[in-house]
């Protein structure tokens, strides 16, 4: 870099020289020259965004840098600043910015700090040692001492040459959409305005200690994880999920046979053509369609209906696709359930076709809203819009407030919560709002901590939270899975403070969405807000 910037600079200098020399060579005074500039773009130090969170009882400021490309690392500076008296011990710990409880992940670790490529759909963690310990600058950064902050440097893996910028995922505060990635020098690990000791008349300043970097050689790992993104479409009859590599599509049994028949209905039609739309984005390669029953019944019998309806389902699929998606059909009866059959409702779910391609993604169609607003349940509470929305627990009272808008066509939801209540200490907030979505069947797990249980419809259509796959557990052998959302969903937030919760989900074109936590019928604090505005981004 230093190299180029010298070569550059010489070019310039001999430029000017030509430019001075031919415009005096016939006498007289030169012709004023018009100059044009250049914007060099933001430097390290620079701050691009300084969002204020609560934490521990104070309000923190964060002051984002770029991310500054070294070599197969990318290095975020964050320069975090309480805004209030830290009390007696002059501290406050960042309980928001650590991993969720009950997973691998550990306070000491910022998983709650994500950086995140929209465009391509994945998620960048924060990088490793061997022994899976965060490897970042300073140690003991969760604990935030003194007035003057702290300066906290995150490594991540580079993303690709081509990636000028990466969003934010910070904890209480609204994604951050666009902080600019850049090539340089790594900012220094001391902040510029950090007190430094003085002399004086009767002493002399002890040395200043050699400022804490990041410890570069330990590092083993980079995690990156791809996003996976699900929807539910015509009144849940076919739900899928997705990613760059892979789409599986749950068809809804009930909705495509009459009961113990194999042969189509009229109305399965519309929802097999969804399945198409799906598949058809993709490159072409072998596509899965298995049947799965409940346990209703006889075990073989059970074993060749699920055969025979996985066969109608390819049938009809095969000639919507073309001759280049080749169809390979199974049964599995009841061996496979999607839940517990311990409910009508569960075992409906496990009455099913499931369709699957590994397969990259060649072009992208948006998810389309289809058919009218579900009912919601006559204990959750109602809101319009942006207006903000009362919500009374047993012993808080909050006030939230959604606001939505368009990163890379994802819809992202911003909920603002606001304490309206006298209340100050440690304790739950919101709990409706804690939670994982139910998209997921047996044999996955999320943490309860996170604040995944919001889901945007448009009409019937429904879309969960972006999640990604962080490893297997005994207890979780198909994944332990962390939302797009905040990890920490029950964080602090005392009467007079806000936190923003934002929510990001998978790209759909529309001008409004509902936002519901919960489904109205167990907490009453679960609420929907309708009609609520989604601001389309703003790009060249």
């Amino acid at each position: 870099m230093r190299a180029r910037r010298a070569r550059a600079a010489g070019a310039l200098t001999a430029a000017l020289v030509v430019l001075l020399t031919a415009c005096t060579a016939g006498g007289g005074d030169p012709s004023p020259a018009s100059s044009a500039t250049v914007d060099p773009g933001p430097g390290p130090e620079d701050v691009v965004a300084s969002p204020v969170v609560p934490e521990g009882g104070t309000e923190v400021r964060v002051d984002v840098h770029p991310v500054v490309r070294d070599g197969d690392l990318a290095v975020l500076t964050l320069d975090l600043t309480p805004l209030e008296d830290l009390g007696e011990d002059g501290s406050v710990t960042l309980h928001g910015f650590g991993g969720p409880m009950a997973t691998n992940l550990r306070l000491s670790d910022p998983a709650n700090v994500r950086l995140v490529d929209l465009e391509r759909d994945v998620v960048h963690h924060a990088a490793v040692d061997a022994d899976t310990e965060p490897v970042v600058a300073p140690k003991g950064w969760e604990r935030l001492r003194g007035p003057g902050g702290t300066r906290l440097q995150i490594p991540y893996a580079a993303p690709d040459a081509d990636v000028t910028e990466m969003s934010l995922f910070l904890p209480g505060a609204p994604l951050v959409a666009s902080v600019p990635v850049i090539d340089g020098d790594v900012p220094s690990s001391v902040r510029p305005d950090a007190p430094r000791p003085t002399a004086t008349s009767t002493a002399t300043p002890s040395p200043e200690p050699e400022p804490e970097r990041i410890a570069v050689d330990r590092i083993v790992a980079a995690p990156v994880f791809p996003l996976d993104s699900a929807s539910a479409e015509l009144e849940g009859a076919v739900k899928t999920v997705e990613s760059t590599e892979r789409v599986d599509v749950q068809l809804g049994a009930d909705v495509l046979f009459e009961f113990d028949q194999a042969t189509l209905t009229p109305a399965a039609g519309e929802a097999i053509a969804l399945v198409a739309a799906r598949i058809a984005e993709r490159e072409p390669g072998t596509v899965s369609v298995v049947g799965h029953t409940d346990d209703q019944g006889d075990d073989a019998y059970n074993l060749d209906l699920s055969r025979r309806r996985a066969q109608a389902v390819a049938d009809a699929l095969g000639p919507l696709v073309g001759p280049g998606y080749r169809m390979q059909v199974d049964g599995r009866g009841e061996a496979e359930p999607f839940v517990a059959n311990d409910s009508d409702e569960n075992r409906a779910l496990n009455r099913r076709v499931a369709v699957s391609l590994t397969s990259t993604v060649t072009t992208r169609t948006d998810v389309t809203a289809t058919g009218e607003l579900p009912p919601f349940g006559d204990k959750g509470l109602v809101g319009q819009g942006e207006e903000p929305l009362l919500v009374d627990s047993s012993s808080r009272r909050h006030e939230v407030q959604a606001s939505a808008r368009t990163v890379h066509g994802h819809v992202v939801v911003d909920l603002t919560v606001r304490g309206v209540d006298d209340y100050a200490g440690t304790g739950m907030v919101l709990p409706s709002l804690r939670g994982w979505s139910s998209h997921r069947g047996q044999g996955t797990d999320t943490p309860l901590d996170v604040a995944g249980r919001a889901v945007i419809l448009d009409g019937a259509t429904k879309l969960y939270p972006m999640d990604y796959r962080i490893g297997t557990t005994e207890r979780a052998p198909d994944g332990e899975w962390l939302t797009l959302t905040d990890l920490r969903g029950a964080t602090r937030i005392d009467g007079g403070q806000s936190r923003v919760y934002s929510f990001v989900y998978p790209r759909m074109a529309t001008d409004a969405v509902t936002f519901q936590v919960g489904s109205g019928s167990v907490f009453d604090t679960d609420f929907r807000i309708v009609d609520v505005p989604v601001r389309q981004e703003a790009r060249d």
